[in-house]
């Protein structure tokens, strides 16, 4: 009897201790993105010794939702907000992060967050390529990444996140083309890649994106025609304001409610 009381004691002290361990190692993996991002004045909230993250008190700025041990959801909103006449991939002083980040190791580390949900990270100055490797948050619901200095193309490997419902990258600096594998998403519902510098024309396959009820791809450099939607029976809203197309409009499905266009050079 004692002998089994032990062992339930062990165990018990085992599963306390992996979890305290869990957890701290979720706080520092947070500590680690505040460095990162190089002390924003966001997260000064952190800065306290004794601070656990999933206790901070939620702000239109910053939120943390913890499950237990586990980090659901990081919403970080900053102030970089200025936007150069011309951005040529480098850090712009008081404008991006330093020349010191280092973009594939801050998505490295927010990987690392395995149960993250959602991803709001907003008007960070976060600067460079979208590394491939951000897929490995297989369990992201939603991301948002929108008015940071990304260029280059989006990551094909994106498509592979099945969960991933709502994608927002509007205003930064994509300058390759609407990509063309949005139809192997499965759960995509929500997609915004409004102003960047996106060029060449709106792939057909974005007509077979089936869950799609929003699409939103203003003031953008998009020509060519406008490919056949109308197989998009949820589409509810569609934005393609402020680019170069031309050519007739296509047949929209009947589900749409809203329908921007203007800025263009439809027939």
């Amino acid at each position: 009897m004692a002998w089994h009381l032990s062992i339930l004691v062990m165990v018990t002290t085992c599963l306390i201790l992996f979890s305290i361990g869990e957890q701290s190692s979720q706080s520092e993996l947070l500590q680690q993105l505040r460095k990162q991002l190089e002390y924003p004045r966001q997260l000064d909230a952190w800065g306290s010794p004794s601070s656990d993250p999933c206790y901070t008190k939620p702000t239109a700025v910053l939120a943390v939702t913890c499950e237990g041990n586990a980090i659901r959801e990081l919403k970080i909103i900053g102030d970089r907000i200025t936007k150069p006449p011309k951005f040529s991939g480098f850090s712009v002083p008081n404008v991006t992060l330093s020349e010191a980040f280092v973009l594939d190791s801050f998505v490295t580390t927010l990987t690392r967050l395995t149960t993250l949900r959602v991803a709001i990270l907003v008007s960070l100055g976060l600067w460079g390529p979208l590394p491939d490797k951000i897929h490995r948050l297989s369990s992201l619901e939603v991301l948002d990444l929108s008015s940071n200095f990304l260029y280059g193309s989006i990551p094909p490997k994106l498509s592979v996140m099945s969960k991933l419902h709502t994608m927002t990258l509007d205003g930064n600096y994509f300058n390759e083309s609407v990509p063309d594998w949005l139809d192997l998403f499965s759960n995509l519902t929500v997609l915004r890649l409004q102003s960047n510098q996106l060029k060449g024309s709106i792939p057909a396959s974005i007509g077979k994106a089936a869950m799609l009820t929003e699409l939103a791809l203003a003031g953008n450099s998009i020509s060519g025609d406008v490919p056949n939607l109308g197989s998009l029976n949820k589409l509810e809203m569609l934005d393609l304001r402020d680019n170069e197309l031309d050519g007739e409009l296509p047949e929209m499905p009947t589900s749409v409610v809203t329908i921007l266009l203007s800025k263009n050079s439809l027939k």
